[in-house]
């Protein structure tokens, strides 16, 4: 009798142990918390937030759950842990690599989901030479190279476009501004061109912010639909890629035909002024059809489209915005720049809105343009600006040559 009753006492001291140590793991795991229902339930996603339709969804496919007070706290930061184990979630990508291996997370509730999102290409361990550190906030910047390297991790051509814009021009304003390490052009690239993630309403991409659950429902959403599309299939990622492998997105944006002759033959190449006045060459050669007011057609158009740009004469022409370094001399003046013997292409205007200020890029000079050009003189760097010119959509005629005979015309 005795023995029975010191066994079942055993018993009932071993269930109270596992639920206790069931709702610690319920505890330590924000993203694994039990209650499960619709967002439509949940205390702090009324009708009308922002992201509800995202978060049912996200509720509903069974990557979210909510907490067991009956919320779901949209407002709360995403940590890397949490987000690792999101995106296995999410992911149809089937395992086919080492799972990294992180001391600190051994034991963690996440444990299981890291080594599987590792595993799937999302996480490298080589960036978190001194641990994962499961509890820190995910930064936008991480969160753009964890979905591109997965998407990558499963197709050879979103493998591919990471390398095609490894040297492209990133829509957003850290790139312009020289803040972004180059090393993340690909990614930021990649998520930006399909859609998974977006700028803010200044023009930059937050690469240092952090992101909200609410926020982090709406980009699991999008990656669902994304992982199961190809990268060809989005028009704002073959731009970036044109303009990464060639400098210039003309092919995806207009119908106009180089020929026998591409950009690339010129791009960087030096082009003489008259009277050996300096020269000048051309990196870029952005092109945004606005001929459509209310459906703009570039990723670009917010970077050097103002809202008072809009034009009389905007369904005849296509606006091509030129990325240029002037190597201005002493006779160098805007008379110059703007002389009737250059090309068009580099014969450009100032873009006349406040993007220029905005996103960080410099245009033609209005004020004082022959002082300022008087500043770059004879320096090898050299002035580098971006100018706008309007060509024609049903009759382009641009030849651009540049000084060792090499050609560019549409």
């Amino acid at each position: 009798m005795k023995a029975r009753v010191e066994s079942k006492a055993r018993l009932m001291k071993k269930t109270v142990c596992t639920v206790l140590a069931a709702s610690m793991l319920m505890l330590a795991s924000p993203a694994e918390h039990h209650s499960s229902a619709a967002a439509a339930s949940f205390k702090d996603v009324p009708s009308s937030h922002w992201a509800k339709t995202a978060i049912d969804q996200a509720v509903s496919k069974g990557y979210f759950k909510g907490y067991a007070d009956g919320t779901f706290k949209p407002g709360a930061s995403v940590t890397r842990a949490e987000f690792a184990v999101l995106l296995d979630r999410v992911s149809t990508n089937e395992p086919d690599g080492a799972s990294a291996s992180f001391s600190d997370v051994s034991g963690n509730w996440s444990e299981s989901g890291v080594k599987s999102a590792s595993a799937k290409g999302f996480i490298t361990s080589a960036d978190y030479p001194n641990g994962f550190k499961p509890s820190t906030p995910i930064t936008r910047k991480e969160m753009a190279k964890w979905m591109s390297s997965g998407l990558a991790a499963e197709s050879e051509d979103y493998k591919q476009a990471l390398s095609d814009t490894a040297d492209t021009v990133v829509p957003v304003a850290e790139y312009f501004k020289k803040t972004m390490s180059k090393s993340d052009f690909p990614y930021v690239s990649v998520a930006i061109g399909t859609g998974l993630m977006g700028g803010y309403a200044d023009g930059t991409f937050g690469p240092a912010k952090t992101t909200t659950r609410a926020e982090a429902a709406v980009i699991l959403m999008r990656l669902a639909d994304v992982q199961a599309q190809k990268a060809d299939s989005f028009t704002g990622l073959k731009e970036l890629r044109e303009v990464g492998t060639t400098g210039t997105n003309m092919k995806t944006i207009t119908p106009f035909n180089s020929g026998v002759t591409s950009f690339k033959n010129v791009q960087g190449k030096k082009m003489n002024y008259r009277y050996n006045a300096g020269s000048a060459s051309v990196q870029n050669v952005i092109f945004i059809d606005a001929r459509d007011w209310s459906n703009k057609k570039s990723i670009y158009a917010p970077i050097f489209i103002g809202a008072d740009d809009r034009i009389s004469n905007e369904n005849n022409t296509i606006r091509a915005f030129v990325n240029q370094t002037v190597y201005p001399t002493e006779n160098f003046t805007l008379s110059t720049f703007k002389s009737s013997f250059v090309d068009q292409l580099v014969a450009g205007s100032t873009i006349p809105n406040e993007l220029p200020k905005t996103i960080g890029y410099n245009t033609l000079p209005t004020k004082n343009p022959n002082e300022q050009f008087r500043t770059f003189m004879n320096k090898p760097e050299g002035m580098q600006i971006w100018t706008t010119v309007f060509i024609s959509y049903s009759k382009p005629n641009i030849l651009y040559k540049v000084a060792d005979g090499s050609y560019f015309s549409f």
